[in-house]
């Protein structure tokens, strides 16, 4: 046979082996097509397998989503190849195969529609509190286009003030990873280097007896249990790195909290019950006061939080800065994979929140300050200027680190004033903060750097007026001689005052020891045709709790300011890895309870906690009078003038009644029947109980 005729051969089979391989794969589409309508409505994952044995699968969370992600590019690339070898050797039409793709579209709808009006029509309850569920259903099927209105209506109302707060707090997570800015600075040589450095540091670490880095590498071994290379590179915060142990969060998640009506919305960090108890753990090893235990307990829980900070810490004393870095990066790393899918999306818009009330928040405060320091350290500044305003979106209201008084530097060092600038500017934060001192004298030389040679007059025209004992110590430590007269002699009032000149003056001179800085000092403060008088107390000390700034001092861990702080906030003093916690903390579980029991306890008291939750949503329905509503029919304007009635809001119902199926059918998923007192003679809800299924 001539070649000639091979190559025909062997081209018609190619062609009918891509045939049968396309039809296949049509046979096989529409048949998932057919699998797929049904689990869409039950995708939704169940929050209580907690209650029963889900427990099991927590390991397997990160590696599956990353195999998920890993499987969907393989068949990307696929089905690329496919349409390439279909282009080159299918026909230029296929009507056949245009007529079925049609008819499976419509199947789809058609599913799609007898799956969505069932639902529907199902919602039929004889009695009891299922009169819950009607209720839903006629509020949704009047009010949808209402709420719709509404929603929109909110969105277009929020003040010009918040738009304008949104825009100063919005965060690039580009500009969370140092290693852009190391890029930036010095090419990637600077990368190599560190890539080069990091063996190194921990070959030092491993030859010294005892040392931490040799304690919990045992299980990092390059190309033994690497961390996939798709979930080092997704990551918003911290990119991770392939000698980190493969292991998951160990039960680490968010949730959101609360969508606002000005449209931020408030997250939480929250711990599963494996989490949960290896918190109980590390809480016997930081009673018991013993390092080696805690680093023992990081080798087999390497992605537990609150032990890589402790132990960050203890690294940190024994001098191997390397370790405690890494550790605080690993910490950011776990932080990083546990958000909500829709944080990133919200964090860019500057509209993510965090309580810091709850313990789970504040270990992500923590974690970040170190982090921040570390940065400094390396001289990463617009990096840590990007994590210092990540922290103050979290809570602009109380800022509990009082980031406030560090933010000016960052911006100025990181060579970004136009940042320092929009935050000075920003109304929202003008009416919270009042501009401390540190902000109204760095603002003048944002100016000054922006080449707008008035505005920085101005500014700091106004900040030598308010503050002159600060500017008087500013010129003493730049040893301008003579000092401007109108500030000759001003000193702090207080130690307030003596705090504030401590915490900016050492620490910005050298911003202000340049030619401009200086001559823009001076020119200023010889200005005022007269001397100016001794200032007080800052009124924006009194909008703050001084547990903030004493945190903020704490943290800084500088003696000379605590010296300066009441005995009385000192003594409160008591944790490192959490240091002064609020008043008003909100505690979503007991470490130390949990665990001390059998495992039937822990559940039983779980289920008992959800019951009674349980009980108060019944007696809420009570109030409103749900089964009147419903027996009377119920419509749109009967359940508003009802919840008027009972002061409560359409808002507040809708939360609670979500609240609610959710529990029930969490405590049915999990083997708990629900029985109320009455409901099987159709009296409505009365007193819940347990049984187990």
């Amino acid at each position: 046979m001539s070649s000639r005729a091979l190559r025909r051969a062997q081209r018609e089979l190619e062609e009918k082996q891509i045939q049968e391989k396309l039809a296949q794969e049509e046979l096989d589409e529409e048949e998932e097509s057919e699998d797929e309508v049904a689990p869409k409505s039950n995708a939704k994952p169940s929050l209580f397998a907690m209650l029963g044995d889900g427990d099991d699968n927590d390991n397997d969370d990160d590696d599956d989503e990353e195999e998920e992600v890993e499987d969907a590019e393989r068949q990307a690339e696929a089905q690329a190849s496919d349409d390439k070898a279909e282009a080159a050797n299918a026909p230029a039409s296929n009507p056949s195969r245009k007529s079925k793709k049609k008819k499976k579209k419509k199947a789809k709808g058609k599913a799609a529609s007898s799956n969505s009006e069932p639902k529907s029509a199902s919602t039929k309850a004889p009695s009891g509190l299922d009169e819950i569920d009607q209720a839903l259903l006629a509020l949704n099927l009047a009010s949808n286009g209402r709420m719709d209105t509404d929603l929109q209506q909110q969105g277009s109302a929020v003040s010009e003030e918040k738009q304008q707060l949104f825009a100063v707090l919005s965060v690039d997570t580009q500009h969370l990873h140092a290693a852009n800015e190391m890029k930036k600075l010095f090419g990637r040589a600077a990368l190599q280097n560190t890539d080069e450095e990091q063996p190194r540091a921990r070959q030092r670490g491993q030859g010294q007896q005892g040392g931490i880095a040799a304690a919990i590498a045992g299980r990092n071994a390059p190309g033994n249990r690497n961390l996939a290379s798709l979930g080092l590179r997704r990551n918003i915060f911290i990119q991770g790195k392939e000698e980190w142990p493969r292991a998951t969060s160990g039960g680490l998640g968010m949730e959101i909290v609360e969508k606002r009506a000005d449209g931020s919305v408030e997250y939480r960090f929250v711990h599963n019950s494996m989490y949960q108890e290896v918190q109980r753990q590390f809480q016997v090893c930081v009673g018991g006061m013993d390092p080696d235990r805690m680093v023992q307990l990081l080798h087999f829980n390497p992605y537990h939080i609150s032990t890589l900070l402790q132990v960050s810490e203890i690294a940190k004393q024994q001098r191997d800065n390397a370790t405690a870095s890494d550790l605080l990066e690993r910490a950011l790393f776990t932080f990083g994979r546990s958000v909500h899918s829709t944080f990133s999306a919200n964090l860019a818009a500057g509209k993510a929140r965090l309580d810091f009330r709850r313990p789970e928040n504040r270990e992500f405060w923590l974690a970040t300050w170190r982090y921040i320091s570390t940065l400094g350290v390396r001289a990463t500044w617009r990096t840590a200027l990007e994590w210092a305003r990540l922290l103050v979106a979290m809570d602009p209201e109380q800022d509990p680190y009082c980031l406030r008084l560090l933010l000016d530097q960052l911006a100025l060092r990181g060579r970004d004033p136009q940042a320092l600038v929009d935050l000075a500017e920003a109304d929202y934060l003008q009416r919270l903060w009042k501009i401390p001192p540190n902000l109204a004298f760095s603002v003048a030389l944002a100016y000054d750097r922006l080449k707008q040679p008035q505005k920085a007059r101005s500014a700091l025209r106004n900040a030598v007026k308010e503050y002159p004992w600060l500017a008087a110590r500013l010129c003493k430590e730049l040893d301008i001689s003579p000092i401007p007269k109108p500030i000759w002699g001003k000193e702090p009032n207080g130690d307030y005052q003596e705090l504030l000149c401590q915490i900016y003056v050492p620490k910005a001179k050298d911003l202000w020891n340049t030619t401009e800085g200086t001559g823009l000092l001076v020119e200023v403060c010889y200005s005022f045709e007269e001397e100016l008088g001794a200032g007080e107390d800052p009124y924006w000390l009194a909008q703050i709790p001084e547990t903030d700034l004493a945190r903020h001092v704490i943290l800084s861990d500088d003696r000379s300011l605590l010296s300066l702080l009441e005995t009385r906030v000192k003594s409160k003093f008591t944790s490192v890895s959490d240091p002064l916690p609020p008043d008003n903390n909100l505690i979503s579980y007991d470490a130390s309870t949990v665990g001390s029991g059998p495992g039937h306890d822990r559940l039983a008291a779980m289920r008992r906690e959800l019951l009674a939750e349980l009980e108060e949503f019944r007696e809420y329905f009570q109030r409103i009078e749900i089964e009147n509503l419903v027996g009377g029919g119920l419509t749109e304007d009967s359940l508003i003038q009802a919840l008027e009635q009972a002061g409560s809001s359409l808002d507040e119902f809708r939360r609670n009644s979500e609240r609610f199926q959710m529990i029930r059918t969490g405590l049915q998923e999990a083997g708990v029947q629900v029985v109320f007192d009455g409901e099987a003679e159709g009296h409505g809800a009365g007193t819940g109980s347990e049984t187990d299924g």
